[in-house]
């Protein structure tokens, strides 16, 4: 077993050992609807109900992405910073948990190809102005293009995005105003998941809702002045930042979810202001947690020890955050070692997850699902769990598949440290050792490399054959990804070669059963169509990580949602 990069196998094995000395703390999703009520009108707040005068909360996180505010060209651990200020179309409760937010009310088309959404009156952005649903359509109409060429105008008249952000144009049939507060928006496909991808449970910055008259002027500048001073309507105003540094916000008191307004949560801040930090080392984040500097630091596995043993701090969880994903790329030609999807089960058979997943996880990972399918996601069901570690069952299919010492195999398994999802190497590492030794014939070179280096490799079809180790977010509704992987010609990561030609049009008629279906058998429909993708195993992911949050002695309480990732929930922290 060869390896690239600097991480060592000694290296790899202390840390093995060292993780097991680590003592882990203990600390309903619903399917989504396809109608919904709403609540009452918001109000402004009252001045008595602002509390924590005064105080400010420092948050440490990990990384961000592309450190931009403008939603077409920033990605998805940029909502760390961003959803503080921006709120989303819909809301939720963490989970596929749907409820009124600024969407009040939604409704789908028996088709599905349509959704009919109401606007909450009276909610504010922090100039002061309303939010309507022009400024909906606007925003949707960035990514979407709602026929007033916003899309051509902001990607490619400007250039202020990459063209792929236009992708759901093909499929937009129209979106239009239809009420004084409504809109349809309508694809040429079936969209169940619609509400999903634009609510504060997905992981990407679209759903975010901007201002029409502040943004639209600035266009042909690509936002310049946003760039500098960002205005949404989310739970807190923007003050200051440094791309990539620092973000500085404060608390929006006229924010409109509260009891007050019909919600059954208040999720105004508790505290005045909040400074977001980004901190790559976790040991500048522990010793900051211990200062008393931070009062908030996103954590890993690695350091859980360290921040149980603060004075007055404790280690709270956030679930179900991030899944692995293993990826056997490009497995299209019948003269490939992994065409045979018995040499696929082999390779799962053929690696003991369940002890890598303890001795490098312990509680920072669970051995539940296939992939994206999470324990709590539309369609889980534990026929999805991970092969069992079996390596005669794994030598037999092995063989069955054509392959062994007189006809063997060669691969690299690609890789690269995450944030969200550490020590992603030495399990690559522990892999390779387990398929080396149980697999005659098999040798593997661990490539542990640049993420974005690795990406385009991937996406540009230059690694078949081999595999790939990575991370992803963890979500409830799987439609995009799971379409993306199965039926979309048009994807660079995709698992099949076309869609419109056998093998891959049945495997994407498979996955289309539950991606098109909108009725009341949707939840069945995913467990159906995992089932089959899991037993095709061109993707698959044996465990999904638990991220530790470490909270300082200021604070009394944090509730991170589970199968959201990044920052979540910020109202629910408080302090003591």
């Amino acid at each position: 077993m060869k390896y690239i990069g600097s991480i060592s196998l000694k290296l790899m094995l202390s840390v093995a050992v060292l993780s097991l000395l680590v003592v882990a703390v203990a600390c309903g999703s619903s399917a989504q609807s396809k109608d919904s009520s709403g609540s009452a009108s918001p109000k402004a707040a009252k001045a008595g109900d602002a509390v924590g005068a005064g105080e400010k909360v420092t948050v440490l996180v990990t990384d961000v992405q592309d450190k931009n505010w403008f939603t077409l060209s920033n990605g998805g651990p940029d909502l760390k910073f961003s959803r503080l200020v921006h709120e989303d179309m819909f809301a939720t409760k963490g989970k596929g948990d749907l409820i009124p937010g600024v969407a009040k009310t939604w409704k789908m088309s028996e088709d599905a190809t349509a959704w009919t959404v109401t606007i909450q009156d009276g909610i504010k952005f922090h100039d002061g102005s309303d939010l309507t649903v022009d400024d909906v359509i606007w925003s949707l109409s960035l990514e979407r293009d709602g026929g007033e060429n916003v899309n051509s105008d902001a990607i490619g008249n400007n250039q202020c995005a990459d063209p792929k952000e236009a992708a759901y144009v093909k499929y937009t049939d129209s979106l239009e105003k239809t009420g004084d507060n409504e809109f349809t928006y309508t694809q040429n496909r079936p969209s169940p998941n619609f509400p999903f991808n634009f609510s504060q449970s997905n992981q990407d910055t679209k759903a975010l809702v901007m201002s029409k008259a502040y943004m639209a002027p600035q266009m042909s500048s690509c936002f310049a002045e946003y760039e500098k001073n960002p205005i949404g309507a989310g739970p807190f105003k923007y003050v200051k930042h440094q791309a990539g540094v620092e973000y500085q916000v404060e608390r929006y008191d006229d924010y409109y979810h509260h009891p007050g307004n019909g919600f059954d949560e208040d999720r105004r801040a508790k505290f005045e202001s909040l400074d977001l930090r980004i901190v790559l080392e976790a040991a500048t984040r522990v010793a900051a947690l211990q200062s008393g500097e931070a009062d908030l630091v996103e954590g890993n596995i690695q350091i859980v020890d360290q921040l149980e043993k603060i004075d007055g701090a404790n280690v709270v969880w956030q679930d179900e955050s991030a899944h692995s994903w293993f990826v056997m790329v490009d497995c299209w030609e019948a003269d490939m070692w992994c065409y045979d999807k018995k040499a696929r089960h082999a390779v799962q058979y053929a690696a003991d997850f369940k002890i890598i997943a303890e001795e490098l996880y312990g509680r920072g990972a669970s051995l539940k699902g296939w992939a994206w399918a999470t324990e709590n996601a539309l369609g889980y069901t534990p026929e999805l769990d991970y092969y069992p570690y079996d390596p005669a069952k794994a030598q037999e299919l092995w063989k069955e598949a054509g392959l062994g010492a007189d006809n063997p195999v060669s691969i690299k398994i690609h890789t690269w440290e995450a944030g969200s999802f550490p020590m992603l190497p030495q399990v690559a590492e522990l892999v390779a050792k387990d398929w080396e030794a149980n697999l005659p014939g098999m040798t593997v070179e661990v490539n542990i490399g640049d993420q974005g280096a690795i990406k385009d490799v991937w996406n540009n079809r230059e690694i078949p054959g081999d595999v790939l180790i990575r991370d992803n977010e963890a979500r409830y509704d799987g439609t995009s990804i799971t379409r993306g992987g199965f039926c979309n010609v048009g994807t660079g990561w995709r698992a099949v070669e076309d869609p419109a030609f056998e093998p891959w049009k049945t495997i994407c008629g498979e996955a289309s059963k539950a991606l098109d279906d909108a009725s009341s058998t949707r939840e069945a429909s995913f467990k159906t169509a995992y089932k089959y993708l899991r037993d095709e195993s061109l993707m698959w992911g044996p465990f999904f990580s638990n991220v530790p949050w470490g909270t300082g002695s200021r604070v009394a309480s944090y509730e991170p949602w589970t199968l959201v990732p990044y920052f979540t929930a910020p109202w629910t922290l408080e302090l003591k």
